[in-house]
């Protein structure tokens, strides 16, 4: 299976920041995984959370804040956040790619999809790039706006009857890859996805014995 680095090497450098992400490839993984949020001006940035608090211990919300301010505001061990763009220097030292759109609710977050097209369409990186959300209205836009664009359909638990509202999401979206928590890879709906041709990436495996016995594909 492809190694990811879940938002770079968040044990040794402050995760979702370009130097953790470096650390990483020199780690030797075979790809990143990082989240991605849209600033108040329309810029895409490379963040996990809707507020600073966790990490910069600052209450604000980063959509209600531009780049400019994002930008002055340091984070532990005096990591800065940083553009997508920033890390395209580094994306032909990786087989993969993982994007992560980051939202707060299925009509939320949205405004980052023709921003992120565009990004995609400006470097051409199809041929390593994995677009992946738990929101899966902005998924099936991107795949309908985009029919190139791999997708990655994140499971999510917190769904009502979650095994069968996220069966009728992935019929509709049609996704290459099936995202899923560890604790779920017994599911029948695991095996369904292989039946169907969906590689499995799993999340978050941080254990050599669960990884041994993970039968995926990243």
């Amino acid at each position: 299976p492809l190694i990811f680095g879940h938002r770079g090497s968040p044990s040794l450098v402050t995760e979702n920041t370009f130097c953790s992400f470096e650390k990483a490839i020199e780690q030797k993984v075979d790809g990143i995984e990082l989240d991605v949020r849209l600033t108040k001006d329309r810029k895409i940035i490379i963040f996990h959370d809707s507020n600073l608090d966790r990490l910069a211990g600052i209450n604000k919300k980063i959509q209600n804040l531009t780049y400019k301010q994002i930008r002055a505001i340091r984070l532990e061990q005096g990591q800065t956040i940083p553009l997508l763009d920033d890390l395209v220097q580094l994306f032909n030292k990786i087989k993969a790619i993982n994007i992560e759109i980051k939202s707060d609710g299925i009509f939320l977050g949205h405004g980052i999809i023709k921003p992120l097209i565009e990004f995609l369409d400006r470097y051409n990186i199809d041929d390593k790039c994995i677009i992946s959300s738990f929101n899966p209205l902005i998924l099936l836009k991107i795949k309908l706006r985009r029919p190139k664009t791999i997708i990655g359909y994140l499971y999510n638990r917190n769904m009502l009857f979650h095994p069968w509202n996220n069966l009728v999401w992935i019929c509709r979206i049609r996704p290459e890859n099936l995202h899923i928590h560890h604790s779920l890879l017994g599911s029948w709906i695991v095996r369904w996805a292989r039946k169907k041709k969906m590689r499995i990436n799993s999340y978050t495996i941080n254990d050599k014995n669960i990884f041994k016995k993970a039968k995926i594909d990243g």
